[in-house]
Parts: C-alpha cells; structure tokens; sequence
C-alpha cells in the first residue's frame, strides 16, 4: 500500500509539474514555423482564418473600387496620387494581420512595417490638406484672414492644457507642424533598421537597444499624432465639402486601432491576467497576437465598408469629375426633355397647314 500511494503521490507531481509547464510555456515554448503552425491547427484559429482570408478579400475588392472612383472621377494628377497612397491604407494593414496569423513568427515585423506606412499616412493626409487649399501660403492667409490661430490643445497630451498660447497662423508655424508629422515615418524607418542590425550582431544583448529603440518611436508617434491633429483641427473648417475630416478620422482611428490594442488591451490586461493563455502549439504571447491580428483585421473591415458609404462621390467635392459628369448629364436630359415637348406642338403646327392646303 506504501509503494501505491508513493506511486500515487509521484503521478501527482508529474501531473502538477507538466500542467504548471504547460501554463508557464511562454518561456520554454517557440514560436512555431508557418508550415508547423498550419499542420497543428485548432478548430476556433480555422475559423478565423477563414473569416480573415473572406474580410481581406472583400477589402481588396473594396480597395478597387474606391481606385476606380479616384482615377475616373478626381481630375488633379497630384490629388490623385495622394488618395492612391490612402486607399492602400486597409488593404496593406489588413494583408499585413492576415500574413501575421498564418506565419506567427512574422507578426511583429508585419507590424513594424504596417506602422511605417500609418505614419506615411499621416504625412500624406497633411499634404492633401495643403493640396486642397492650394499651398502652405494660402493656408495661412485664409486662417489669418479668418482669424484662426494655430490651437496647441489637440491629442495626445495637450488636450486639458488650457494655459497653453496660441499661435499667429504663419507659414513658419504651418512648417513646422508638417515637420512634426514627417519625422515619424523617418525616425520608425530607421528604428527598424538599426533593430534589425542589433539583433543580427547581439543577438539576445540587443533587448537594451530594442527597449530604447521603441521608447523613441513611441515618443515620435505622439508628435506626429499631436502635429496632425492641431494642423486638421485648424483646417477642417474650410474643407468640410472635400470631407477632409471624415478622411481624416478614418486614418486617425485606424491608426488606433493598429498600434495600440496589442500593447494596451492583450499585453496589459488579458495577458497579465492570463486571461489568454498557451496553446498547444502557440505561446501565449503569440496567441494573443493572433487573437489581436484578428480583430484588428475585423475592425479594418468594417472602416473599409464605412469609408466606401460616408467617402461616396456624390457626397465628397473631391471627385470634381463626377459632379461635373452629374450637371452635363442633367442639361443633357433637360434639353431633351425640352426637345421632347417642343417636337409635338411643331409636329401640329405643321399638320394644321398641310390641311389647310388640302
């Protein structure tokens, strides 16, 4: 009986040990290949990916149809092409979740590289601003007309700072609110370079870099989020016909929803608390990375649904074409409605005098 309960007690232990492994496999469990990862499915990540690989499809045809409208319908060239650099904005962050599901060892460059294209963004939708004022001087001499100075309490970290100035409306100051949009994109480019090299030369000792290297792209995420949030906040009223700010939200939300619910909800929270916890074959960390790539990709879908409804041409003066497509078919119509009127009264014009020879 002593050797059986022994035995029983051992068993126990194994059991215990294996499950506090099993837990605790964030540290001891890799990440898997693509090809490992796809062999060892579960049944709820084939659902998802299914689900994932429909959405991204229908953003993509969506994406097509919004270049159609843009090279039918916008007449500038320039105009153009910076709505060209918009529209690719849900395809490529969506393309980026999807490929992050299927290889999970690649999810954080994926996502290192759809942040660099947010920040572009950013910059691209200041540009259109200026497009579609016609240039950095006529931006300051309308706001100085109007009397609009530049406001500082816009997000992320001024909104509550009501003792903050204002700033006269000059093209300096315009400026250098471009200049702090336009250093996000560089600085996050050469972060992921200079990430890339410390990893291939220090291998593990490169967490120092990297933990500094994220502490600066952070840091210049909020400039750049402050700098296009008090430029748009100062312009938009001028440009509501074009729908700049509804344009200008899209990017601003999206960019929301892409950087900051891995870091803030699944890191944060539902990791801290395990509430997600190790799969079979995924660590924990790279569980909560797909479950995040997939709302994201969900989230993503839905704004593209959104855009193609609040960003239609009939709403939007951007598509200068097709309002002007809209008039001539309606003079069109009008004339011919007018023609078709005036043809019976001529016909009985002309019918009252063959009788009257007769």
């Amino acid at each position: 009986m002593e050797g059986t309960s022994n035995e029983i007690h051992e068993y126990l232990h194994v059991a215990d040990s294996l499950a506090a492994d099993y837990w605790n496999c964030s540290d001891t469990q890799q990440t898997p290949s693509a090809f490992e990862f796809l062999s060892n499915l579960q049944t709820h990540q084939v659902v998802m990916l299914s689900i994932g690989s429909a959405f991204t499809i229908v953003v993509y045809l969506l994406a097509f149809v919004h270049w159609s409208y843009i090279w039918r319908y916008v007449s500038n060239e320039k105009r153009q092409n910076k709505l060209y650099w918009l529209l690719a904005l849900f395809p490529i962050s969506t393309a980026c979740c999807l490929i992050g599901m299927i290889a999970p060892r690649t999810s954080l460059v994926l996502t290192s590289l759809g942040m660099l294209y947010y920040l572009i963004c950013l910059f691209v939708v200041v540009s259109l601003c200026r497009n579609l004022f016609g240039g950095r001087v006529e931006i300051s001499t309308t706001l100085s007309f109007d009397n609009r100075p530049i406001d500082f309490k816009s997000p992320p970290f001024c909104c509550f700072c009501f003792f903050l100035p204002k700033a006269p409306s000059t093209e300096r100051n315009l400026r250098k609110l471009e200049w702090l949009v336009l250093q996000a994109p560089i600085v996050r480019a050469v972060a992921i370079v200079s990430n890339v090299i410390a990893i291939a030369e220090f291998r593990d000792a490169a967490k120092i870099w990297l933990h500094y290297s994220d502490m600066g792209t952070v840091f210049s995420l909020l400039l750049a989020i402050f700098g296009v949030h008090t430029m748009a906040r100062a312009t938009a009223y001028k440009l509501r016909d074009y729908c700049f700010m509804t344009i200008f939200r899209f990017v601003d939300v999206s960019l929301l929803f892409f950087s900051a619910q891995q870091p803030m909800i699944f890191e944060n929270i539902l990791l801290r608390f395990d509430l997600i916890k190790c799969g079979p074959i995924l660590p924990a960390v790279d569980n909560a990375r797909f479950v995040c790539n997939f709302v994201i990709l969900c989230e993503m879908f839905c704004l593209s649904l959104l855009a193609t409804a609040l960003l239609a041409p009939e709403r939007n003066s951007i598509f200068d074409l097709y309002r002007l497509r809209k008039e001539m078919l309606s003079t069109t119509s009008h004339f011919t409605d007018e023609s078709d009127l005036s043809n019976p009264d001529e016909q009985g014009v002309l019918g009252t005098c063959e009788n009257c020879q007769a």
